[in-house]
């Protein structure tokens, strides 16, 4: 019930993350899931094309070897991509005057994170392809539609996730979740 109501944008998970003492067991359940599917998708990706990976061909891994090396490196980036984001989201919550509860947000955004299910395979095509041709792919041209979807609905759980976790307003909400989205797209303009 806790991960529909994730996708129906209800504030109940962010509750929960809250007041909920296993919450940390969850929290660590939705970066495990969201790192294991992102890890297994790119491995799926890289066997599916082939290529290489550092001069040496995927055909002399096996999909023992491919797969637990794209789990475990799926997972340090969901890891990485977790901390970073609670610590943007805590700064811009304070910035709008929220109560800056990093615990909580700590737990609420690993939940945040299980809405970009649908953005992984844009995400893991781009990380398994490097410009190689990816017609073998099955239904490729959906990507990006699912990758534009993972992101309005991470957009909307922030809304959801900073209202209850940091007791805003929502003209605050909003605006925190606005200015969140500018920097996160100028640190990207700055890195590419």
């Amino acid at each position: 019930m806790l991960l529909i109501d994730l996708y129906l944008l209800r504030p109940s998970p962010y509750r929960h993350a809250c007041e909920h003492p296993l919450s940390y067991l969850w929290a660590s359940g939705c970066l495990l899931a969201t790192g294991s599917l992102y890890g297994f998708l790119v491995a799926l990706f890289q066997r599916r094309i082939g290529g290489d990976i550092q001069g040496f061909s995927l055909d002399q891994f096996s999909n023992t070897i491919l797969l637990a090396g794209n789990l475990l490196s799926g997972l340090l980036v969901v890891l990485v991509f977790h901390g970073g984001v609670t610590l943007i989201v805590w700064l811009m919550a304070r910035a709008v005057g929220g109560s800056g509860r990093l615990g909580d947000l700590y737990r609420a955004t690993a939940y945040l994170l299980s809405l970009s299910a649908p953005a992984l395979p844009q995400l893991a095509l781009g990380s398994a392809t490097q410009g190689r041709d990816v017609s073998l792919l099955p239904w490729v041209e959906l990507y990006p539609i699912l990758a534009w979807i993972g992101l309005l609905l991470m957009l909307l759980g922030l809304y959801q996730l900073l209202r209850v976790t940091q007791g805003l307003v929502p003209t605050r909400a909003g605006a925190a979740v606005v200015i969140t989205t500018l920097f996160c797209y100028a640190v990207l303009l700055v890195a590419m």
